[in-house]
């Protein structure tokens, strides 16, 4: 059993360990549509974005996950939140991921959110699309071809949905 983690507000100081468990899945593709040569300037201003909550999860003192929370639409469609989620490379299948949705759907019910929805999630991101389901949000549809994987080249993508 791991212990449980805590989860504060990222700041810019966090950048350099936020980037530490953002480039090694950022370079390897499969779970985000970002440029596998992204830089760390462009990718930590989409991250720490102003229009976004970031979180930083740590684990005895050492960060193992971030998400963000965010509108997924301004002004009429801001009642349904939109999220992301990376857990550190060294921290899988520890059930942080599921800490984490968990964490973010009470959080984010807090903030006034009626919904979630997750509008890109790559199906082959067995991972991400097994942990989604299995916190009870429902694919609303598929977008074909929409993600050109590095390894398997085009690929689906799933739009999930969850009424908070």
């Amino acid at each position: 059993m791991y212990p449980l983690p805590t989860v504060r507000v990222a700041t810019k100081k966090d950048e350099e360990a936020l980037w530490k468990i953002l480039e090694p899945v950022i370079r390897k593709g499969g779970t985000y549509v970002f440029s596998l040569d992204k830089s760390k300037e462009s990718l930590m201003g989409y991250w720490l974005g102003a229009e976004k909550t970031t979180f930083a999860v740590e684990r005895g003192g050492a960060l193992v996950g971030t998400f963000y929370l965010k509108a997924n639409q301004e002004g009429l469609g801001d009642h349904i939140c939109n999220a992301g989620f990376v857990v550190a490379p060294k921290a899988e299948g520890q059930g942080l991921g599921r800490w984490m949705g968990e964490f973010a759907q009470v959080e984010a019910k807090s903030r006034g959110f009626l919904a979630m929805q997750f509008n890109f999630v790559i199906q082959t991101n067995q991972p991400a699309v097994y942990l989604w389901k299995s916190l009870g949000f429902s694919v609303l549809g598929e977008i074909p071809e929409a993600y050109r994987h590095p390894q398997l080249g085009l690929v689906p993508v799933l739009i999930f949905y969850k009424k908070l």
